[in-house]
C-alpha cells in the first residue's frame, strides 16, 4: 500500500509537471461557463452526458499513452523498471490519478449545469469507470504503438468502439438495447444518463455495475500482460 502511494504522489506530481492537471481543469471551466448559459436548454442533461463521456475518457486514453510514448522514447521506462518498482502499483497508480483528474473534472461540470439534483455518488462511479476503462485501453493500445502519432492514427476504429457507438445509442440515432453492455464503457455511460435523469432500477443498477467491474477487471488483466511482455520485456 505505502508503494502505491508514494507512485500515486509521483504520477500526480508528474501532471501536475506537465500542465495536464491545469489545461484539464481550465478546458473543464470553458465547458461549464458554456454550458451554464443553456443550462435550460431541452437537451441539456444528453449535451452533458455527451461531454462527460468523451472528456474523462480523453484524458485518460490519450494522456496516458502520451506520457508513456514519452518515458519510453526518453529512455525513462527502463530506468524505472531497472529499479524495483512493483509494475502494479505503477499501473494502478497511473490510471488512478488520470481518473482523479477526470473525475473532478466531471462532477465539476454535472455540478455546473444540475447543482446538487442528481445523484451524485452513481455519477462520479459512472464517471470513474469511464476514466478507468479509458486509461486501461489507451495503456494497451501504447504497447502496439509507442509511436504516439501511429498510436493516434490506430485509435480511430478503437474510440468508435469505446465511446461513439454506445453515445450513439444513448442519444437515439439507434438503438443497442441489452447489446448496450458488449461495450467496454455501456455501464458507465448508463450509470451517468441515469444519474442525471433518473430512472434507474435495480435491474439496470445490477447490469451497470457489473459490466463496469467486469470490464475493468478484463481490460487491468490484459493491459499488465501486454505491458509486462512488450514494454519491460522487450
Amino acid at each position: 500500500m505505502m508503494d502505491f502511494l508514494k507512485q500515486l504522489k509521483w504520477q500526480l506530481l508528474l501532471l501536475q509537471r506537465n500542465n495536464v492537471i491545469v489545461i484539464s481543469f481550465a478546458v473543464t471551466l470553458i465547458y461549464g461557463l458554456l454550458l451554464f448559459f443553456f443550462k435550460d436548454f431541452k437537451y441539456i442533461d444528453k449535451l452533458l452526458v455527451s461531454l462527460v463521456l468523451n472528456d474523462p475518457s480523453v484524458i485518460g486514453y490519450f494522456f496516458i499513452a502520451l506520457i508513456i510514448s514519452t518515458e519510453i522514447k526518453q529512455g525513462i521506462l527502463s530506468a524505472i523498471f531497472a529499479a524495483p518498482v512493483n509494475l502494479h502499483s505503477y499501473i494502478i497508480s497511473r490510471v488512478t490519478s488520470l481518473s482523479i483528474v477526470g473525475v473532478v473534472c466531471s462532477l465539476a461540470l454535472a455540478l455546473f449545469i444540475k447543482g446538487l439534483s442528481f445523484s451524485i455518488l452513481n455519477f462520479i462511479l459512472g464517471s470513474l469507470a469511464v476514466c478507468i476503462i479509458s486509461a486501461l485501453v489507451g495503456l494497451i493500445m501504447v504497447t502496439y504503438a509507442t509511436e504516439f502519432l501511429r498510436f493516434v492514427l490506430l485509435s480511430v476504429p478503437i474510440f468508435l468502439f469505446l465511446i461513439n457507438l454506445p453515445l450513439f445509442s444513448y442519444l437515439g440515432v439507434f438503438d443497442l438495447g441489452y447489446f448496450l453492455y458488449i461495450f467496454p464503457t455501456g455501464g458507465s455511460l448508463d450509470l451517468l444518463a441515469g444519474s442525471l435523469e433518473g430512472g434507474l432500477n435495480i435491474v439496470d443498477l445490477f447490469f451497470d455495475y457489473s459490466s463496469v467491474i467486469i470490464f475493468s477487471g478484463l481490460l487491468y488483466m490484459f493491459s499488465l500482460k501486454r505491458f509486462r511482455e512488450n514494454l519491460i520485456f522487450q
